[in-house]
Protein backbone atom coordinates (compact mmCIF):
# COMPACT_ATOMS: atom_id res chain seq x y z
CA UNK A 1 0.00 0.00 0.00
CA UNK A 2 2.90 2.75 0.93
CA UNK A 3 4.34 1.72 -2.54
CA UNK A 4 0.90 2.52 -4.36
CA UNK A 5 0.62 5.71 -2.54
CA UNK A 6 3.49 6.88 -4.21
CA UNK A 7 2.83 5.89 -7.31
CA UNK A 8 -0.40 7.67 -6.97
CA UNK A 9 0.88 11.11 -6.00
CA UNK A 10 4.13 11.09 -8.12
CA UNK A 11 1.10 10.29 -11.23
CA UNK A 12 -1.18 13.09 -10.30
CA UNK A 13 1.30 15.22 -10.01
CA UNK A 14 2.42 14.99 -13.08
CA UNK A 15 -1.07 15.08 -14.35
CA UNK A 16 -1.44 17.91 -12.51
CA UNK A 17 1.46 19.61 -10.75
CA UNK A 18 -1.02 21.68 -9.05
CA UNK A 19 -3.24 18.60 -7.58
CA UNK A 20 -3.82 18.58 -4.18
CA UNK A 21 -4.70 15.43 -2.62
CA UNK A 22 -7.54 15.24 -0.06
CA UNK A 23 -8.09 11.24 0.19
CA UNK A 24 -7.00 8.10 -1.62
CA UNK A 25 -9.43 5.17 -1.19
CA UNK A 26 -8.76 1.67 -1.95
CA UNK A 27 -11.26 -0.23 -4.25
CA UNK A 28 -10.77 -4.31 -3.53
CA UNK A 29 -13.08 -4.86 -6.71
CA UNK A 30 -10.22 -5.59 -9.11
CA UNK A 31 -8.57 -8.85 -9.51
CA UNK A 32 -5.82 -7.91 -11.82
CA UNK A 33 -5.16 -4.28 -11.20
CA UNK A 34 -5.44 -2.11 -8.40
CA UNK A 35 -7.98 0.70 -8.43
CA UNK A 36 -8.35 3.28 -6.50
CA UNK A 37 -10.51 6.52 -5.87
CA UNK A 38 -8.71 9.73 -5.13
CA UNK A 39 -10.08 12.80 -3.93
CA UNK A 40 -8.40 15.77 -5.02
CA UNK A 41 -9.56 20.03 -4.53
CA UNK A 42 -9.49 20.17 -8.00
CA UNK A 43 -11.94 16.85 -8.49
CA UNK A 44 -12.43 12.86 -8.13
CA UNK A 45 -10.74 10.24 -10.50
CA UNK A 46 -10.21 6.57 -11.09
CA UNK A 47 -6.07 5.54 -10.88
CA UNK A 48 -5.86 2.32 -11.92
CA UNK A 49 -2.22 0.67 -11.33
CA UNK A 50 -1.34 -1.89 -14.43
CA UNK A 51 -0.41 -4.95 -12.93
CA UNK A 52 0.76 -5.48 -16.75
CA UNK A 53 1.52 -3.23 -19.45
CA UNK A 54 -1.04 -0.59 -20.28
CA UNK A 55 -4.03 -1.71 -22.58
CA UNK A 56 -3.28 0.97 -25.73
CA UNK A 57 -5.84 -0.07 -27.74
CA UNK A 58 -8.28 -0.64 -25.05
CA UNK A 59 -7.51 2.94 -23.97
CA UNK A 60 -7.91 4.09 -27.39
CA UNK A 61 -10.98 2.69 -27.54
CA UNK A 62 -12.47 4.04 -24.36
CA UNK A 63 -11.65 7.26 -24.86
CA UNK A 64 -14.27 6.60 -28.21
CA UNK A 65 -16.99 5.31 -26.45
CA UNK A 66 -16.79 7.53 -23.30
CA UNK A 67 -17.48 10.10 -26.30
CA UNK A 68 -21.23 7.94 -26.60
CA UNK A 69 -21.27 7.98 -22.70
CA UNK A 70 -20.53 4.14 -22.31
CA UNK A 71 -17.70 3.96 -19.99
CA UNK A 72 -15.62 7.15 -18.00
CA UNK A 73 -12.87 8.50 -20.09
CA UNK A 74 -9.14 8.15 -19.77
CA UNK A 75 -7.81 11.43 -18.68
CA UNK A 76 -3.83 11.02 -17.70
CA UNK A 77 -1.93 7.62 -19.30
CA UNK A 78 1.80 6.72 -18.06
CA UNK A 79 3.01 3.50 -19.92
CA UNK A 80 6.10 3.63 -18.42
CA UNK A 81 4.62 3.04 -14.97
CA UNK A 82 2.11 1.22 -15.68
CA UNK A 83 -0.40 3.54 -14.95
CA UNK A 84 -3.83 5.61 -15.85
CA UNK A 85 -5.96 8.05 -14.32
CA UNK A 86 -9.81 8.23 -15.61
CA UNK A 87 -12.75 10.25 -14.92
CA UNK A 88 -14.79 8.63 -11.54
CA UNK A 89 -17.99 7.80 -12.19
CA UNK A 90 -20.48 8.23 -9.84
CA UNK A 91 -23.12 5.65 -9.25
CA UNK A 92 -22.83 1.64 -7.99
CA UNK A 93 -22.39 -1.45 -9.67
CA UNK A 94 -26.59 -2.78 -10.48
CA UNK A 95 -28.55 -4.65 -8.51
CA UNK A 96 -30.73 -5.73 -10.67
CA UNK A 97 -30.61 -6.23 -14.57
CA UNK A 98 -32.02 -3.42 -16.81
CA UNK A 99 -32.47 -4.67 -20.35
CA UNK A 100 -32.60 -2.02 -22.56
CA UNK A 101 -29.23 -0.42 -20.55
CA UNK A 102 -28.20 -3.49 -21.25
CA UNK A 103 -29.00 -3.17 -25.27
CA UNK A 104 -27.68 -0.14 -25.59
CA UNK A 105 -24.30 -0.68 -24.06
CA UNK A 106 -23.86 -3.80 -26.20
CA UNK A 107 -25.12 -2.52 -29.72
CA UNK A 108 -22.41 1.31 -28.43
CA UNK A 109 -19.55 -1.77 -27.78
CA UNK A 110 -19.71 -3.68 -30.38
CA UNK A 111 -20.08 -0.98 -32.91
CA UNK A 112 -16.98 0.74 -32.63
CA UNK A 113 -14.53 -0.50 -35.22
CA UNK A 114 -11.76 -2.96 -35.01
CA UNK A 115 -10.16 -5.23 -36.53
CA UNK A 116 -6.61 -7.20 -36.31
CA UNK A 117 -6.01 -10.45 -33.90
CA UNK A 118 -9.03 -11.48 -32.04
CA UNK A 119 -9.00 -13.16 -28.73
CA UNK A 120 -8.70 -17.24 -29.12
CA UNK A 121 -11.34 -18.59 -27.27
CA UNK A 122 -10.97 -21.66 -28.21
CA UNK A 123 -6.82 -21.25 -27.25
CA UNK A 124 -7.36 -19.88 -23.81
CA UNK A 125 -9.17 -22.88 -22.93
CA UNK A 126 -6.69 -25.27 -24.13
CA UNK A 127 -4.30 -23.25 -21.91
CA UNK A 128 -5.87 -24.92 -18.79
CA UNK A 129 -6.27 -28.70 -20.51
CA UNK A 130 -2.98 -30.03 -18.15
CA UNK A 131 -4.79 -28.71 -15.18
CA UNK A 132 -6.41 -31.12 -12.62
CA UNK A 133 -9.99 -29.10 -12.52
CA UNK A 134 -10.33 -29.13 -16.55
CA UNK A 135 -10.53 -32.95 -16.11
CA UNK A 136 -14.09 -33.53 -14.91
CA UNK A 137 -15.05 -31.31 -17.81
CA UNK A 138 -12.99 -32.35 -20.65
CA UNK A 139 -15.66 -34.63 -22.67
CA UNK A 140 -18.35 -31.87 -22.31
CA UNK A 141 -16.51 -28.84 -23.15
CA UNK A 142 -15.21 -31.01 -26.39
CA UNK A 143 -18.69 -30.54 -27.63
CA UNK A 144 -18.62 -26.72 -26.31
CA UNK A 145 -15.84 -25.96 -28.55
CA UNK A 146 -17.41 -27.55 -31.83
CA UNK A 147 -20.54 -25.58 -31.25
CA UNK A 148 -19.11 -22.27 -30.69
CA UNK A 149 -16.81 -21.77 -33.54
CA UNK A 150 -16.47 -18.58 -34.93
CA UNK A 151 -17.73 -17.36 -38.28
CA UNK A 152 -17.03 -13.66 -39.90
CA UNK A 153 -20.10 -11.85 -38.74
CA UNK A 154 -19.54 -12.78 -35.21
CA UNK A 155 -16.06 -10.61 -35.34
CA UNK A 156 -16.50 -7.28 -33.73
CA UNK A 157 -14.76 -5.38 -31.15
CA UNK A 158 -15.67 -6.98 -27.71
CA UNK A 159 -15.41 -5.46 -23.96
CA UNK A 160 -14.47 -9.27 -22.86
CA UNK A 161 -15.00 -8.86 -19.51
CA UNK A 162 -18.67 -7.52 -18.92
CA UNK A 163 -19.75 -9.03 -15.61
CA UNK A 164 -21.87 -6.93 -13.39
CA UNK A 165 -18.81 -5.97 -11.26
CA UNK A 166 -17.53 -3.69 -14.11
CA UNK A 167 -20.92 -1.91 -14.45
CA UNK A 168 -21.48 1.10 -12.74
CA UNK A 169 -25.32 2.31 -12.60
CA UNK A 170 -26.26 6.26 -12.51
CA UNK A 171 -29.90 7.59 -12.35
CA UNK A 172 -30.85 4.63 -14.67
CA UNK A 173 -27.63 5.14 -16.81
CA UNK A 174 -25.35 1.80 -17.24
CA UNK A 175 -21.36 2.82 -17.51
CA UNK A 176 -18.89 0.14 -18.43
CA UNK A 177 -15.61 0.17 -16.61
CA UNK A 178 -12.59 -2.15 -16.95
CA UNK A 179 -11.83 -2.82 -20.48
CA UNK A 180 -8.00 -4.07 -20.16
CA UNK A 181 -9.21 -7.46 -22.32
CA UNK A 182 -11.24 -5.45 -24.68
CA UNK A 183 -10.11 -6.31 -28.32
CA UNK A 184 -11.13 -7.51 -31.40
CA UNK A 185 -13.40 -11.19 -30.28
CA UNK A 186 -17.07 -12.92 -30.85
CA UNK A 187 -20.38 -10.96 -29.86
CA UNK A 188 -21.49 -14.22 -28.06
CA UNK A 189 -18.34 -13.82 -25.22
CA UNK A 190 -20.05 -10.81 -23.86
CA UNK A 191 -23.20 -11.76 -24.31
CA UNK A 192 -22.75 -14.83 -22.53
CA UNK A 193 -20.80 -13.29 -19.63
CA UNK A 194 -23.60 -10.84 -19.32
CA UNK A 195 -26.64 -12.80 -19.19
CA UNK A 196 -24.31 -15.45 -16.69
CA UNK A 197 -23.53 -12.50 -14.23
CA UNK A 198 -26.93 -11.51 -13.89
CA UNK A 199 -28.06 -14.96 -13.24
CA UNK A 200 -30.77 -14.10 -16.04
CA UNK A 201 -33.95 -15.89 -16.30
CA UNK A 202 -34.74 -17.71 -19.83
CA UNK A 203 -37.11 -15.83 -20.59
CA UNK A 204 -34.81 -12.71 -20.23
CA UNK A 205 -32.14 -14.13 -22.11
CA UNK A 206 -34.39 -14.58 -24.80
CA UNK A 207 -35.76 -11.08 -24.79
CA UNK A 208 -32.03 -9.57 -24.92
CA UNK A 209 -31.01 -12.55 -27.59
CA UNK A 210 -33.75 -11.55 -29.56
CA UNK A 211 -33.98 -7.87 -29.32
CA UNK A 212 -30.18 -7.81 -29.39
CA UNK A 213 -29.81 -9.36 -32.99
CA UNK A 214 -32.83 -7.48 -34.35
CA UNK A 215 -30.93 -3.86 -33.58
CA UNK A 216 -28.34 -5.61 -35.90
CA UNK A 217 -30.30 -6.71 -38.23
CA UNK A 218 -28.02 -10.18 -37.88
CA UNK A 219 -29.36 -13.81 -37.57
CA UNK A 220 -28.73 -14.86 -34.37
CA UNK A 221 -27.56 -18.83 -33.21
CA UNK A 222 -29.54 -19.39 -29.96
CA UNK A 223 -27.41 -22.87 -30.30
CA UNK A 224 -23.75 -20.98 -30.11
CA UNK A 225 -24.92 -18.76 -27.50
CA UNK A 226 -26.26 -21.16 -24.68
CA UNK A 227 -22.69 -23.31 -25.37
CA UNK A 228 -21.01 -20.03 -25.25
CA UNK A 229 -22.74 -19.99 -21.69
CA UNK A 230 -20.44 -22.93 -21.00
CA UNK A 231 -17.34 -21.98 -22.61
CA UNK A 232 -17.60 -18.47 -20.66
CA UNK A 233 -18.25 -20.14 -17.38
CA UNK A 234 -15.69 -22.73 -18.04
CA UNK A 235 -13.09 -20.01 -18.52
CA UNK A 236 -14.30 -18.00 -15.66
CA UNK A 237 -13.77 -21.17 -13.24
CA UNK A 238 -10.67 -22.29 -14.67
CA UNK A 239 -9.37 -18.64 -14.69
CA UNK A 240 -10.19 -18.29 -10.65
CA UNK A 241 -8.69 -21.74 -9.87
CA UNK A 242 -5.10 -20.65 -11.58
CA UNK A 243 -4.96 -17.41 -9.85
CA UNK A 244 -6.23 -18.14 -6.81
CA UNK A 245 -9.07 -15.84 -5.96
CA UNK A 246 -10.88 -17.80 -3.07
CA UNK A 247 -13.51 -15.84 -3.00
CA UNK A 248 -14.92 -16.73 -6.20
CA UNK A 249 -14.13 -20.09 -6.98
CA UNK A 250 -16.75 -21.95 -5.46
CA UNK A 251 -19.55 -19.79 -7.09
CA UNK A 252 -17.84 -19.74 -10.30
CA UNK A 253 -17.77 -24.27 -9.93
CA UNK A 254 -20.99 -24.31 -9.57
CA UNK A 255 -22.55 -22.38 -12.34
CA UNK A 256 -20.51 -24.47 -14.58
CA UNK A 257 -21.58 -27.79 -13.25
CA UNK A 258 -25.05 -26.23 -13.51
CA UNK A 259 -24.36 -25.74 -17.11
CA UNK A 260 -22.79 -28.40 -17.47
CA UNK A 261 -24.50 -31.29 -15.69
Amino acid sequence: MPESVGRIHALVTAFKADAVIEQITFLPQGVSNENYRVDTEQGTWLVKLYGRQVPDAAIDAQRTLAQLGVCPAPVYVDKGHRCAIFAYAPGQMPSDFDGEQALIRLTQIHALPSSGAALDLHDELAGYASEPYYHPYAQALQEVVAQTQTTSEDYCFCHNDLIKENIISHRGQWQCIDFEYAQHGDRYFDLAMLTLSFKLSVEQQEWLFSQYFSALELQGNWLKFKAMQKLVAALNYFWYARHQVLHRIDEAKSSLDELIT
